[in-house]
């Protein structure tokens, strides 16, 4: 009988485990991939996490404009042939700096503005 008491009060404990609403502890939930970093998030970061960041968003440019046209790629590297991800960093920076119209957008959108600049500047 004492067995069956503390098997019940184990059940009993996970049941109430698995019934706990945890979502009090988690941000707002969002369907599918509908979160970017906006510019004025960008511009809170870390100057370490923007460099992460600014990485990041170059890989994503780089490959998919090389999966999906070849020659605005190859624009693309001879425009920033030389160019480490700290000047590129620097780059964006100043074209977020001078159009705070612009905070509201993905940093990533912007991102693409700022390369193209690079390659039709030159």
């Amino acid at each position: 009988m004492k067995n069956k008491i503390i098997l019940f009060l184990i059940l009993l404990l996970l049941f109430s485990i698995f019934l706990i609403n945890y979502s009090y502890l988690q941000e707002e939930e969002k369907e599918g991939i509908d979160y970017y970093i906006l510019a004025n998030d960008y511009l809170e970061l870390s100057e370490e996490n923007k460099l992460f960041y600014v990485m990041g968003l170059i890989d994503m440019v780089f490959f998919q404009i090389y999966s999906y046209d070849f020659e605005l790629y190859s624009d693309i590297t001879k425009a920033t042939d030389g160019m480490n991800a700290k000047q590129i960093k620097a780059i964006f920076d100043k074209y977020i700096e001078e159009h705070p119209k612009k905070w509201h957008f993905p940093a990533s959108l912007i991102f693409n503005d700022v390369i193209m600049e690079i390659v039709y500047e030159k």
